[in-house]
């Protein structure tokens, strides 16, 4: 039987952490609503669609160690949503200058969303309350009508103009990085202290796009040495397009850093010079762009999987609080969501 009132949750940020913690307290009664800023779900399970191609440009595929996680996968995998990835991998050194191989151990099952990464998300976001272009800007904790303490957030379009105040929120969930959490946990001083003292670091990708095949001898590899540390050939991933010649090229975290306000151009450019001398090709991409992620992964370790003050009505989740992978996101929004049904009961 539905409650005539049952608790609410505005949850900011509709990536997997967000989506997880939603869905599980949806399924338990309570009424949820999220918001996002980009125009769809999903933050770093993030694929981006172009007339050269399509790429998986955030997360590049995931792993499943705790029981949950694996339960979850199990359930994607027959859902069609998600698939095994066994590619020709490899691990490249270019300390030398010249590439290096070795072998990849075999025991790691990794996997892939159907047919795109996001795929997983928009599972996840099925039968969900969301309104995507929407950026929080704050969010403040009051006596509502009835004298009990409830969240209001305001919210912004994505031309920058002022949504109508949404309100009535008995919790506060930040599914979003810790920086923009930080911002938006004034009104919890603990929690947005915990926040700040958990910097996250960015990541530069490059999707490129070549006219033939590239004999990489490869379909993907982490590489150290180099202003890269991973490449990727797309369309060796189950379920994709192999018309077009698309490869995923992640920077170094040290790098990304160093060139974090560098103008996108000069970045492709490096990067792009960096995977000719991995790969030898000879051929230039027919288009190539760069796309900065300012949060790609906690910049600390931490052994909190989320943060959370039943007091203060809210929490934040995020990979950057249990480790930087796709099982780290969602164990962290079910973990909130079990904190927060326990402290409503």
């Amino acid at each position: 039987m539905t409650q005539p009132n049952p608790p609410s949750a505005a949850i900011i940020g509709a990536g997997l952490s967000g989506l997880c913690c939603a869905r599980s307290l949806q399924d338990a009664g309570f009424r949820v609503r999220l918001f996002d800023k980009s125009r769809g779900v999903g933050g770093r399970m993030a694929t981006r669609r172009t007339d050269h191609g399509v790429f998986d440009h955030g997360a590049q595929y995931f792993t499943a160690r705790d029981p949950r996680f694996r339960a979850m996968v199990a359930q994607w995998v027959a859902q069609g949503a998600a698939a095994p990835w066994t590619p020709a991998l490899v691990a490249i050194d270019m300390a030398s200058g010249a590439p290096v191989r070795s072998a990849v151990g075999e025991g790691t099952t990794r996997h892939v969303g159907v047919p795109t990464m996001n795929r997983i998300a928009r599972l996840l976001a099925e039968g969900l309350d969301i309104r995507t272009g929407s950026t929080v800007v704050a969010a403040r904790r009051g006596p509502a009508s009835g004298g009990q303490l409830q969240w209001t957030v305001d919210a912004v379009d994505g031309e920058g103009a002022a949504l109508a105040p949404e309100g009535g929120f008995d919790w506060l969930v930040a599914a979003m990085p810790s920086p923009q959490a930080a911002t938006l946990l004034g009104d919890v001083p603990a929690l947005q202290a915990g926040a700040r003292s958990l910097p996250m670091v960015p990541c530069w990708a490059v999707l490129a796009t070549f006219d033939a095949p590239l004999d990489a001898g490869f379909d993907a590899a982490f590489v150290n040495g180099s202003p890269l540390t991973w490449i990727a050939r797309n369309g060796a991933k189950p379920g994709r397009d192999t018309a077009r010649e698309c490869w995923v090229l992640h920077a170094a975290r040290d790098w990304s850093e160093s060139m974090l306000e560098a103008p996108a151009e000069a970045v492709c450019a490096r990067m792009l010079e960096a995977f000719r001398r991995i790969t030898g090709a000879a051929t230039a991409p027919a288009i190539a762009r760069a796309h900065r992620w300012r949060y790609s992964g906690p910049g600390a370790t931490t052994d909190l999987t989320c943060l959370f003050d039943a007091q203060g009505g809210a929490g934040a989740c995020g990979d950057w609080l249990a480790g930087a992978r796709v099982e780290g996101a969602c164990l962290s929004g079910l973990e909130l969501a079990g904190r927060i049904l326990a402290a409503a009961r």
